[in-house]
């Protein structure tokens, strides 16, 4: 017999029992399994509960605690350690010390304190022991703003955004190195620069989870779900992190996929129970390797294409434009090429057009048709402006960089279906927005002759054609199998390869 040896990410929950499955340890085990890792426990506490409240609790002694956390981790191990209800002083004491002894430093601490329903998890004289021993131990802390209006009783209101990003940097000041705070009691309306609390049920569009590294504060929005089935979102988006962190994903990404797929599992909720129902925490292992409505996060994501996606959305072409460093050659060549590729460009929209199979399709993609004429136009008078006539542009021959490009297009176009087509295009749409942003936010604008490309495309107008992409791609996606998607993303994979390259000619030309 063959001795075949095997590995899967580990992840050990410590947290409360949930008899109706929805919260707590039952939810941890779902969430780990449907996220490829394998599932380890330490309960702190059986409660009785279900759907419509908590009905008592019963506390495990911390020495049984100790001993259970011990015969796991001098066995098995755990590539990740993540807490949810610890329930006593004493059980945060065994955890704090077990942590300590074992040297793990890869942990997700969800300070669990009070359930959806409204009921106490956790004594107020044992608040001080998870701020004390716990914090500092936390590579990652996920509080929702109820635990953290406990955890910060002198803070001001948490009733703005502001509020909430000023809320995380004053829990991150106190130890953590990583602040999740989970902002889902407080849906947001966006406004023209911003967003504002919403007070009625009809503004509620968004929810705002603030990430903060300890420099920097990210917003990861999520789509607002008018549901009451949102029991146990908190321990499944931390065992869903957990899950990400123990298969190799940085922090960051690992909490976006990890809000992602909660957000999906609200979205898909089955109505069990009489009160706030769970959230559908296998919805992905039924379809698609993706959640619903985030197949661009999957290809953008996808192994096949993110160090690709990287080289050409951090390409030294662009950086350089971003500087104002750029020789002013390279930029007027690629803005000639850039004015042959549109041509190509509505070609291919046009031949996707006549693939369309319904008037709705057929006018949406005439109307991205007009947009390139519009572009052209403008594309021709920012041209003007770098000393390029109109003759000069349309009698230079195309590069071999953006005809192996608009060929490839084009040669998707006729080869296979409409959704391919636009898979193809889309590095184009949704890069030049990633690349401005990220200019926007590093270059320089002063005395950059170059300034106008960054606010063309990371502007109010490129912005509203990327989301309306965006909804296109993700409308189509729902309705192909399993194998289709590994094509697609093969696709999407070889256009963004092309799109690095036509930066590279850029540089090159002489």
């Amino acid at each position: 017999m063959f001795n075949t040896v095997t590995t899967i990410p580990r992840v050990l929950t410590v947290a409360g029992s949930d008899p109706s499955g929805g919260a707590g340890i039952e939810a941890d085990l779902k969430v780990i399994t449907a996220n490829g890792c394998y599932g380890m426990t330490a309960i702190t506490a059986l409660t009785a509960q279900n759907t419509l409240g908590v009905g008592g609790i019963h506390h495990i002694p911390g020495p049984f605690l100790r001993s259970c956390l011990e015969a796991v981790l001098s066995d098995v191990g755990t590539d990740v350690f993540k807490t949810g209800m610890l329930g006593s002083e004493e059980n945060i004491l065994v955890v704090a010390e077990i942590l300590q002894k074992y040297g793990i430093t890869k942990t997700v601490i969800d300070p669990v304190m009070i359930s959806t329903t409204g009921s106490k998890l956790l004594p107020e004289s044992a608040v001080n022991a998870v701020r004390e021993k716990l914090f500092p131990l936390a590579l990652l802390l996920t509080p929702n703003i109820p635990e953290a209006i406990q955890l910060l009783p002198s803070h001001q209101p948490l009733n703005s955004l502001d509020g909430l990003i000023s809320a995380a940097k004053a829990l991150g000041e106190m130890g953590p190195k990583n602040i999740l705070l989970k902002g889902g009691h407080l849906p947001f309306r966006r406004i023209e620069g911003g967003y504002v609390p919403a007070e009625k049920e009809e503004e509620k569009e968004t929810m705002i989870d603030v990430f903060w590294d300890g420099n920097d504060f990210t917003l990861i929005e999520s789509p607002y779900v008018n549901t009451k089935n949102t029991h146990g979102t908190g321990c499944s988006l931390a065992s869903a992190i957990a899950s990400n962190l123990a298969r190799g994903m940085e922090v960051l990404e690992a909490v976006r996929a990890g809000c992602n797929y909660v957000s999906a599992g609200i979205s898909s909720a089955l109505m069990l129970g009489k009160g706030h129902g769970p959230i559908n925490h296998l919805h992905s292992n039924y379809i698609m390797p993706f959640a619903p409505g985030r197949f661009v996060d999957y290809l953008l994501n996808h192994p096949s294409v993110r160090p690709i996606w990287h080289e050409y959305t951090h390409h030294p072409f662009t950086t350089q434009l971003g500087a104002g460093t750029l020789r002013k050659e390279s930029f007027q060549h690629y803005l000639i090429q850039d004015y042959l590729f549109l041509i190509q460009f509505a070609r291919a929209n046009s031949l996707a057009g006549y693939k369309s199979a319904s008037i709705p399709a057929i006018s949406k993609t005439a109307s991205i048709v007009q947009y390139v004429v519009a572009e052209t136009a403008l594309h021709l008078s920012y041209c003007n402006r770098f000393g390029l006539t109109q003759s000069q542009v349309e009698e230079t021959e195309e590069s071999l960089a953006c005809t192996a490009y608009t060929r490839f297009v084009l040669d998707i176009g006729m080869s296979q279906d409409f959704f391919a087509l636009q898979v193809a295009m889309a590095p184009c749409l949704l890069g030049y927005q990633e690349v401005a942003l990220r200019l926007e936010k590093e270059g320089k604008k002063d005395s950059n002759i170059y300034w106008e490309w960054v606010e063309s495309y990371s502007g109010k107008d490129y912005g509203e054609a990327v989301i309306k992409g965006r909804e296109f791609l993700e409308g189509f996606a729902q309705d192909v199998g399993v194998k289709r998607i590994g094509e697609l993303v093969a696709i999407f994979a070889k256009a963004t390869k092309m799109e690095r390259n036509f930066w590279g000619m850029g540089l090159e030309c002489s």
